[in-house]
């Protein structure tokens, strides 16, 4: 069953920013239906994002995602002094790239969650006047420097954040009919996030000497609070 077919709200409105930083509105469900106009067409693709300050870059194919098995890698980054999103998607050939059906919604899926994690981003940046936040939680240090560089990343709390964002889509998309609070409470042994799972194997599944965890479950909570006001109040204007 897919999720964001179904998310009818405008998620620049839903953040919220302090004010528009475009006019078009970012409809996931909409997203969802126009994307496959440009199954095997990067051009189209890329003039499609272009009226929510995204560029769209193709760059040398890469391992596979981290996260999900969609055949094509992808990633993305905000940057404040544009003040632009840049999705990148790791293939040579995306306009012969083989999609089936399935690995096309999964492509959709991930292209539209980094969306909306980058568009995060753009709203913290946006509320501080483009200042990088400082907030980092504690965490423990471990002897490999690349992994504490890593701790480093994810305890910062605007990627706390937007990660805890794509967890709570990965878990309506995932377990749709399960709460929010039992897929966190069986995390550890879970498979109903791999972006959880990420966070959980970077941290050693250690909750008490890496605040970043427990900060995560809060905000995954919190992303979906929000969303059932907003299910709640949209409920209730069409009775």
């Amino acid at each position: 069953m897919e999720h964001l077919n179904q998310v009818n709200i405008d998620f620049v409105e839903f953040l919220p920013f302090s004010e528009r930083p475009f006019r078009a509105k970012f409809i996931p469900s909409k997203i969802w239906d126009d994307l496959d106009h440009y199954r095997n067409d990067s051009k189209g693709l890329s003039n499609y994002f272009k009226k929510w300050r995204t560029r769209i870059e193709y760059r040398p194919e890469k391992l596979k995602s981290k996260f999900y098995e969609t055949n094509v890698a992808m990633g993305g980054e905000y940057d404040p002094q544009e003040r632009r999103c840049t999705i990148h998607i790791y293939t040579d050939y995306f306009n012969k790239f083989p999609f089936t059906d399935t690995t096309w919604k999964r492509f959709k899926f991930r292209l539209i969650q980094i969306s909306m994690h980058e568009l995060v981003h753009f709203m913290q940046f946006d509320r501080r006047c483009d200042e990088w936040s400082n907030y980092v939680l504690p965490y423990k240090k471990v002897k490999q420097l690349k992994r504490n560089e890593e701790r480093k990343y994810l305890s910062e709390f605007d990627e706390i954040q937007a990660y805890a964002h794509c967890i709570y889509l990965d878990f309506k998309r995932n377990r749709p009919n399960i709460p929010v609070t039992q897929l966190l409470s069986r995390a550890r042994k879970g498979r109903d996030s791999k972006t959880l799972r990420y966070y959980l194997k970077t941290f050693n599944y250690d909750a008490h000497n890496n605040q970043a965890i427990p900060k995560l479950f809060k905000q995954v909570i919190k992303w979906s609070n929000k969303y059932e006001r907003v299910a709640y109040k949209q409920r209730k204007k069409q009775r």
